[in-house]
């Protein structure tokens, strides 16, 4: 049961990510959108104010404001506190210290329009803005004050019901990815007493499909989501929200990458064998390593030998196994080939810590990893791939010191060259 649980804390360590990523999102995205209305009501107050007067400013037309801006309240104040018109109270009276801010009133009489939230009814917030009203000749004769509320802020409410249906489904895929943690278990037990590979490569390859297709649903609402924030606010995006909008989809990318991984358990990858030099691949993935991990050494000593294979197949065993050893803690990795028989055979030996005993036994197994973020996916789908094209992949010497693994491909006829 103990290697059982291994998928399942795999899949939550995945779903722990999406929902991260979806959090992460809406804190983004709330952030966002509470500059975008403050905008809103700061357009739509200065607008207002160009146009109004003291003269001007009816109850009729402070609501049909009030109805185009879709406004909670609209007031006119004069000095003195005086209410010189209100779309939904009387006039003349002093203003509500509870519901006008007298300092803010006071900095726009200054000249100097403000947009804040003011208090809070309920959890919606409210949101006011205060605006100077000036005579033909400049000088400020009034403030408008402008109230938006609940109908003002409707994007905010269906953001919530975003957060909520993002948490739901992420709850549905935990349970779903417990149900497959549990077939699996059930499948495991069976491909135990199975004697043929192929048995137990089917039980692992239902399994993966249902684990691959739960994680992927999240995955593109998270990314529909980040998209549409970043369609709807554009250039109102700060700088440091469009990074965080970035890191999101990066970060649904490399979960996209590792359902890839699972796909490729339920799956028969399509393989285009054909003669390919072996030592230019390794070549090949010896020099994308230094990319990623230039101060580790890698030395190649293997001949031209022209094997029968996919090429960009073998190419992604070579680089799981380099990568491997690096992840291991290997500074030095050499790889040596020659051809034997019918086959060319590869020799990759590192200088690493080697592999623990107990990890020895199930290495080639799915979720199996010596790594607290390792999927254990790498090696288990490098074995499919080259047992496919009719060869075949151990590990020789497990160390310490370093881990010396083994690779066979066929030969193409009259394959070795000199």
């Amino acid at each position: 049961m103990r290697r059982a649980a291994l998928p399942l804390v795999a899949g939550l360590l995945g779903l722990a990510g999406a929902l991260g990523a979806t959090l992460y999102l809406h804190a983004a995205a709330d952030a966002a959108l509470e500059r975008v209305l403050e905008e809103r009501l700061l357009g739509a107050g200065e607008t207002a104010a160009t146009l109004l007067t003291p003269v001007s400013a009816s109850p009729e037309v402070l609501r049909a404001l009030m109805r185009s801006s879709k406004l909670e309240g609209a007031y006119l104040l004069g000095p003195g506190r005086t209410v010189l018109a209100d779309a939904t109270g009387p006039a003349g009276g002093r203003a509500d210290l509870l519901r006008t801010d007298m300092g803010r009133a006071a900095r726009a009489q200054a000249g100097e329009p403000t947009v804040a939230v003011a208090f809070t009814v309920g959890d919606q917030p409210i949101a006011t803005g205060y605006f100077p009203v000036r005579d033909p000749a400049g000088r400020v004769i009034a403030v408008l004050a402008l109230e938006a509320g609940q109908e003002f802020a409707a994007s905010r409410q269906a953001l919530r019901r975003a957060l909520l249906g993002g948490v739901i489904l992420s709850g549905l895929v935990a349970l779903a990815l417990a149900a497959a943690a549990w077939q699996w278990a059930r499948t495991e037990a069976l491909r135990r007493a199975e004697a043929e590979r192929g048995a137990r490569g089917g039980a692992l390859a239902r399994m993966a499909a249902m684990v691959a297709h739960e994680v992927r649903n999240p995955l593109g609402i998270i990314r529909g989501a980040a998209e549409l924030v970043r369609a709807r606010a554009g250039e109102r995006l700060e700088a440091i929200d469009q990074g965080a909008l970035q890191d999101v989809l990066d970060e649904v990318q490399r979960l996209n990458r590792l359902t890839e991984d699972f796909l490729d358990l339920a799956r028969e990858p399509r393989l285009e064998p054909q003669p390919v030099d072996l030592g230019a691949l390794v070549e090949e993935a010896a020099r994308g390593l230094g990319h990623a991990w230039a101060a580790v050494e890698v030395k190649v000593d293997v001949p031209p030998l022209q094997v029968v294979a996919d090429p960009g197949r073998l190419r992604q065993v070579l680089g799981n196994l380099l990568t491997n050893a690096c992840q291991a803690g290997a500074t030095r990795v050499e790889v040596r080939g020659h051809a034997d028989g019918r086959q060319a055979r590869l020799e990759l030996r590192d200088d690493g810590p080697g592999i623990p005993e107990e990890l020895q036994v199930k290495l080639f197994d799915p979720f199996a990893s010596g790594r607290v973020d390792g999927t254990g996916l790498g090696l288990a789908i490098s074995r499919r791939i080259v047992e496919r094209l009719g060869g075949s992949l151990e590990l020789a010497d497990a160390g310490p010191p370093g881990a010396v693994f083994t690779l066979a491909v066929p030969l193409a006829p009259g394959g070795k060259r000199t």
